[in-house]
């Protein structure tokens, strides 16, 4: 009988634990649970990485550059001990401008002619990997990210509103967009 008490007892102090290790807060559907590499590229401190990396770039200095590093060796928001691999710091640099001409033109284009995309956000995209950047008051912009592949040769897609356009990773400098980007959005 003794025993049959002290099982009983135990049985419920056991349950008692196990009911105090469950989560009170209700957990998020599977759609709204991002995914590890989202979660990973959330964390991550961009600035200081490229800092670190002497990844930071004048803003003139148009193009593609990227650098190979080990995850578990720069922290920056990577761990220090779990799914260590090497991946690719990006950065290009660019500058949008648009024509205020429609059509074919037979004259060079000189700068009177373009106008710089001031303060713009761009939405970009590149081969699996989206972000948003910003334009400064001369159209200059900067996309940084990091990703497991090179994205040297990529398509890289700059989407303002409803217009967007696509050129390689590593070809993107200037570019002159038509006349329907330099409406403000």
């Amino acid at each position: 009988m003794k025993n049959i008490g002290l099982i009983s007892f135990l049985l419920l102090l056991a349950g008692c634990t196990t009911m105090q290790e469950r989560p009170t807060t209700q957990q998020p559907s599977a759609s709204a649970t991002p995914s590890p590499e989202e979660e990973t590229t959330s964390r991550i401190d961009y600035p200081a990485l490229q800092n670190h990396l002497d990844m930071d770039r004048d803003k003139e200095s148009f193009g593609y550059k990227e650098k190979s590093f080990n995850t578990c060796e720069v922290g920056y928001g990577f761990s220090p001990s779990k799914d260590c691999h090497k991946e690719q710091f990006v950065v290009i640099n660019f500058r949008l401008l648009c024509r205020e001409s429609e059509g074919t033109i037979s004259t060079i284009l000189t700068d009177d002619d373009l106008r710089p995309l001031e303060r713009r956000n761009i939405r970009w995209n590149l081969k699996g990997i989206q972000g948003v950047t910003y334009t400064d008051n001369d159209g200059y912009a900067q996309i940084v990210t990091s990703s497991r592949q090179s994205q040297s040769g990529q398509r890289l897609r700059l989407a303002i509103g409803n217009e967007f356009l696509y050129m390689r990773s590593n070809e993107i400098k200037k570019v002159i967009t038509p006349n329907s980007w330099c409406d403000e959005y």
